[in-house]
């Protein structure tokens, strides 16, 4: 026998008693385990109805942060804040630059939001400018910026199921209610850099830290209020490198048809701050994944589509990615948005060519590349309001691009396209295929070496002339011939300091 204090045991007998003890502690822990559960649960499905029913009480918080140094912030806008503040105003920063300044991002630009209506914000600043009818902003001015200004704002107000749309966001209201009111809650902290606080009414910080896409409310109704707000999210996520969360992206993928109803200018601006974004290519990988592709451009999406036809089994659209990943690594600010564009329809436009005309309803009238990218842009032009101006130079841009890569390494410069207003743009675009393919650098080299920005061109490549070229010279000029008794006479050079006195000339 064993002796342990208390008593003896029988053999065996302390095994079972061990076997006992674990099972009530494995018991006691699984019941720990379930109650937690339950507990997380109950706090998820609270904050959920929370924000469904837009409870701001329960949620506003103001949080005193050393995080964002003043420093970081435009003096131009906290000349703003301060006069606003001065006035009697409750105003703050808002938007994308307090998002920005957070997660150690340099801002693009700094937006206000404050109690003051637009009347009251041009009293104020001598320089403003009030703009926008749906949506009213002062537009304060300074030597090489503009600071955005906006009243706080609230709901428009009831609208029926079937038509949510806002046509009109000139409801004012408390900040509580312009958090309540904005898309994402990522894009609706506030901060107030006298006291160095943020606020927050929605849990945009807490979506920060968890790098994650929500929707302030219910996604199916913000999304069917502004569709573009689905663009929105593609951007940040993709710039961002944010997860979509999955209530927001449901209802995505789900009305992603209601941006035809959306402004058609604000789908191409868009459009063209993707490409702008330095995440270009993820933009466009997620518009494809969720169908949105088809509806804004479905050109591009027709083309992607086609990619076992061309044999790009393993990497479909290998082509236009290889573009957008080139324009990702570019200075995009130097980068016209004629340029940007051509690079996304030069893909499209070279499929259309080979055997791909039906799948982009292209009559077969022509082969050259300037006819079938004036078919495509057509409805470009009707789809995102798209200025005809840009459209032909779009089609100018695509076109010069197959005479430039097919120019042999010893062939002359084509001096006439080099004459062309358009030449440097088409040269930006030659230069992204260039470093996207591989191919044509020594050519690259040769149109850089002759063309600088700020020089003229045409000089640069005018020929010589000779006696053989075209044109006659121009004669030098003939001085006539003079009729009458001074014919024959040889007009004398007048000396200089001397006056002729006329009255005793005898004349």
């Amino acid at each position: 026998m064993r002796v342990v204090s208390g008593g003896c045991l029988k053999p065996g007998q302390g095994v079972r008693k061990c076997y006992r003890r674990g099972l009530v502690i494995g018991v006691i822990l699984a019941c720990a385990g379930v109650c937690a559960g339950v507990v997380y649960l109950f706090m998820t499905a609270r904050r959920t109805a929370s924000r469904d029913t837009q409870d701001d009480d329960s949620m506003s918080m103001s949080i005193p942060t050393k995080g964002i140094s003043n420093t970081k912030i435009d003096n131009d806008a906290l000349k703003v804040l301060r006069r606003l503040t001065r006035f009697g105003h409750v105003a703050y920063l808002v938007g994308g630059c307090v998002r920005d300044l957070l997660l150690k991002l340099e801002p693009k630009d700094f937006d206000v939001a404050t109690s003051a209506k637009p009347p009251e914000i041009r009293k104020i600043f001598r320089n403003c400018r009030l703009i926008g009818r749906r949506f009213r902003l002062a537009h304060i001015h300074f030597s090489n910026k503009v600071i955005e200004t906006a009243t706080f704002r609230a709901h428009a107000g009831e609208q029926t199921d079937e038509d949510l749309l806002i046509r009109s966001d000139n409801v004012f209201g408390t900040e509580q209610e312009d958090a309540l009111r904005r898309d994402f809650t990522i894009n609706a902290l506030f901060y107030d850099p006298q006291s160095r606080t943020l606020i927050d009414h929605v849990g945009g910080l807490e979506d920060l830290v968890e790098r994650t896409i929500r929707f302030i409310g219910k996604p199916d109704v913000r999304t069917r209020e502004d569709p573009v707000r689905i663009l929105r999210a593609i951007k940040f996520a993709a710039r961002l490198d944010f997860s979509i969360e999955p209530a927001t992206f449901k209802a995505i993928v789900r009305y992603r048809s209601h941006l035809a109803k959306s402004a058609r200018p604000r789908l191409l601006e868009e459009i063209y701050r993707m490409l702008r974004s330095g995440a270009a290519l993820a933009s466009f990988r997620l518009m494809w994944d969720t169908g949105i592709l088809s509806e804004i451009l479905p050109e591009v999406a027709s083309y992607l589509a086609r990619a076992p036809e061309r044999g790009e089994e393993r990497e479909p659209g290998s082509g236009l990615f290889a573009y957008l990943k080139q324009i990702d690594r570019s200075e995009r600010d130097f980068l016209s948005n004629r340029v940007l564009l051509a690079s996304v329809l030069l893909h499209p436009v070279s499929d259309a060519i080979g055997k791909g005309r039906r799948a982009y309803g292209i009559q077969p009238d022509s082969d050259a590349p300037g006819e079938v990218v004036r078919q495509i842009l057509v409805r470009m032009i009707d789809r995102l309001n798209l200025p005809k101006w840009q459209a032909e130079r779009i089609q100018q841009l695509v076109a010069s691009q197959k005479r430039l890569f097919n120019l042999h390494r010893n062939a002359p410069l084509p001096r006439g396209l080099l004459r062309r207003n358009y030449f440097p743009e088409a040269l930006d675009l030659f230069e992204i295929g260039v470093r996207a393919t591989g191919k044509g650098r020594h050519t690259l080299t040769r149109l850089r070496k002759v063309f600088q920005p700020g020089e003229s061109i045409v000089e640069k490549t005018k020929p010589r002339r000779s006696s053989s070229s075209r044109g006659r010279r121009q004669k030098p000029q003939q001085v006539k011939k003079s009729s009458g008794r001074n014919a024959n006479k040889k007009s004398r050079p007048r000396r200089r300091g001397k006056k002729h006195n006329t009255e005793s000339s005898g004349s």
